[in-house]
């Protein structure tokens, strides 16, 4: 389990940023007794941004997270992936767009899949530094987010 959003503290270990509020909620709950509810407004990228403590992701197969959408509209969905400690620039990086319907959506992502969008060079699994999850709202949007997790 990387987040399952139980406590205030949990909110600390998230990096915060412009155009993104965050509160825990006892809505749309998928693990515990939380989910991390996620106002985001435009302009510009808003969403969710942590250095993560667990950086070597060698044991799991998939990085997993369960994420509800409460607008009438699907909307695109970031995931970016950073190897490196320092920021790399968008082609040295893992990125990619999902598909996020009305309602409850499960993302998983197959961590041997991770791969830079420049050079396709595989991630380091490894060397896992921050990951972010986030989109470019075109009005404010609301999100819950859930049991982000690493699965064996």
């Amino acid at each position: 389990m990387l987040f399952d959003f139980e406590s205030d503290s949990e909110l600390d270990q998230f990096e915060w940023k412009c155009h993104t509020l965050f509160s825990l909620s006892d809505e749309h709950v998928t693990h515990g007794k939380h989910s991390l509810k996620l106002s985001l407004f435009p302009p510009g990228y808003a969403g969710l941004h942590s250095l993560t403590e667990r950086r070597n992701w060698r044991a799991f197969r998939n990085f997993c997270f369960d994420v509800y959408n409460a607008e009438r509209e699907s909307l695109m969905l970031s995931v970016r992936i950073d190897d490196e400690k320092a920021y790399p620039d968008y082609k040295d990086r893992y990125n990619q767009g999902f598909h996020i319907g009305p309602g409850m959506n499960q993302v998983c992502i197959p961590i041997d899949s991770m791969a830079t969008s420049g050079t396709q060079r595989k991630i380091d699994a490894g060397n896992i530094y921050r990951f972010l999850i986030f989109t470019m709202p075109a009005k404010e949007i609301l999100l819950y987010l859930d049991n982000i997790r690493l699965i064996p």
